[in-house]
């Protein structure tokens, strides 16, 4: 994964523009970054032990209820497992992180711990006008996003999704997620939608090659507008 979250580009926008006055900001911000950029370093380690576990050779033994190596005792299938479910958690939770650095960065609630600090349309719509809007709300009504949430809401409240192994490749066999829609008065709206027989692996890369990075676009388009305000040439 070549995109990474720039911490110190962060860091050093919003110290030139507070000039100092406000210490407590700079370390929640610090310690935000240098968390979502932790959360990616997760979703990358998960992301090739995945890439390894769910190799054919691999697959096609845990169907015979065996161990990849002599001596092992966690079987195939709790690695590939394991390592769903942690990579989806430590995305949805690099993904949810975002809100909450924006209003550091440049806040639109004068209490950064409020909970109205998240992924909704009346905390995305106080950043209607600036030049990183339309990325916001392509994010927010992208649907492999809400899979994610769907995904990992279900494992967290409710129970584990089965996974099946079809000898070559797995599939999630059910879940839900909340995809969004504009009706016609464009206003953003919510409807349950099922995901089944889910290739697991072309949903995790799309995950990682596309999902990830079309959020790193928009902290990049975030710091350039930020840059621009106080006339930096980023």
């Amino acid at each position: 994964m070549g995109q990474q979250l720039d911490i110190r580009k962060f860091l050093s926008l919003k110290k030139q523009e507070i000039e100092g006055k406000d210490n407590e900001l700079i370390v929640k911000l610090e310690l935000c970054t240098q968390s979502i950029h932790r959360w990616l370093q997760y979703c990358e380690y998960h992301y090739v032990n995945l890439e390894e576990a769910v190799k054919e050779p691999n697959l096609r033994m845990d169907r015979a209820l065996s161990y990849r190596r002599p001596g092992e005792t966690v079987p195939v299938r709790f690695v590939y497992e394991a390592n769903i479910a942690a990579f989806l958690n430590s995305l949805h939770a690099l993904l949810d992180s975002f809100p909450y650095l924006l209003n550091l960065f440049i806040p639109v609630r004068e209490n950064p711990d409020s909970i109205d600090i998240k992924w909704h349309r009346n905390f995305i719509n106080k950043y209607e006008g600036f030049a990183f809007y339309d990325e916001l709300i392509g994010l927010l009504m992208d649907s492999t996003f809400h899979k994610v949430k769907g995904y990992v809401n279900t494992i967290k409240h409710k129970h584990l999704i089965r996974i099946s192994n079809q000898w070559d490749h797995l599939e999630f066999e059910a879940f839900t997620y909340k995809k969004p829609y504009c009706d016609e008065k464009r206003d953003i709206k919510f409807r349950l939608e099922s995901v089944t027989d889910q290739h697991v692996m072309s949903f995790i890369e799309e995950c990682h090659d596309q999902l990830i990075p079309k959020l790193f676009n928009l902290c990049d388009s975030v710091m350039n507008f930020k840059g621009s305000q106080l006339g930096n040439d980023l």
